[in-house]
Formats: C-alpha cells, structure tokens, sequence
C-alpha cells in the first residue's frame, strides 16, 4: 500500500506542478498582452498624421474660412514639423485639392514650386510660429454666376529670434459641389 501511495504523490505533485506552471504563464501573458495594448493606445497622431491621412471627398472643410485654416496648418507643418519625403508629398496632393482648377491649371508643377518654397524656408530657419484666420463670417458674392468670397489670414512668421507678421487675403471660389477652393491670395498691406 505504500508503493501506491507514494505513486499516487508522485503523481498529485506532478499534476500540481503543471497547474501552477500554466497559471503561471496565463498570468504572464495577461500582463504582457495588457502593455502592448497600453502602448498602441498611447499613440498619438501627430499634425503630419492628421493632414496625410484626411480624406477630402470624406471630410472636406465645410466653410471657406475652415478652408484657409486647413491651408495655415499645412503649411506650417510643411515649414515646422519633421516628415518622410512620402509624407510631404502627400501633404502638397491634399493642398493641391483645397485649390480652385483653375488655379492648378495655371501652375507648372505645383508640387515642385512648393517642395522648392518649403526647402528655401527651411534653409533660411523659417517657420510658421502662428497663424489666425478672420473671425467674421466673409461676405459671399456672385462673380460669373459663381459664389466667391474672401477670407484674411494672418500669419507670423518666425526666422531665427525675428518675426515677420503678414496679412495674406485669400480669394476662394466654389466649385461645382459647392466646396469653397482657393483661387489665389494676395499680401494685404496695411493701409
């Protein structure tokens, strides 16, 4: 009888061994798989993020004055943040859509005016420090049939401890859907 006994131990012993091996491993990977996900909720979308990854027959600005400060926040972050070579491209193909046709008809290449523009701000340590877009609703005219209107922007300009503060007057049109687009701009001076 003691021969099984001790079989019978041996075998309690082992079974429990196994159990709390296996609670053991279950409780690693609950905590292990708890961090990963912790780190995947940390991520935060940054500006270059957010701007590549607008969808503009989804989400197009709905306003003209959401339109130019869509502009603003491209720009500065072509002229501020860091980003792929992919990323800028795709920054400039989403700027290119908040632009009238006919005013894309008129450019050569617009993608390399404004990779060359953003280059040359970057060389000479220029950002976009802050910009404001009017706060009054534009008043809307018809031009060709066509509802148009203006919108002023104001944006500061930083190089090295200097600032630069200019009034931009950005002339948007609406296109066949009704989506407000820019046209042009011109520097507002002061009068």
């Amino acid at each position: 009888m003691e021969k099984n006994s001790v079989g019978s131990a041996v075998v309690k012993s082992i079974v429990l061994v196994i159990l709390g091996a296996m609670v053991i491993l279950g409780v690693y990977m609950i905590l292990t798989r708890n961090k990963k996900a912790a780190k995947d909720e940390d991520y935060v979308l940054t500006t270059v993020d957010e701007i590549t990854t607008t969808d503009l027959d989804r989400n197009y600005p709905t306003d003209a004055r959401m339109v130019v400060d869509f502009y603003g926040k491209i720009m500065r972050a072509l002229y501020k943040e860091t980003y792929t070579d992919a990323q800028q491209t795709k920054m400039i193909e989403i700027l290119g859509g908040i632009m009238d046709d006919e005013l894309m008809a008129n450019q050569n290449n617009f993608a390399k005016s404004i990779k060359n523009e953003v280059k040359e701000r970057k060389d000479g340590d220029y950002s976009i420090a802050t910009y404001a877009v009017q706060a009054k609703e534009p008043e809307v005219v018809r031009v060709d049939g066509r509802k148009m209107c203006t919108v002023e922007c104001l944006f500061s300009l930083r190089q090295g401890t200097g600032h630069i503060v200019t009034t931009y007057e950005f002339i948007l049109r609406q296109d066949s859907l009704g989506r407000w687009k820019i046209l042009g701009w011109t520097v507002k001076t002061d009068e």
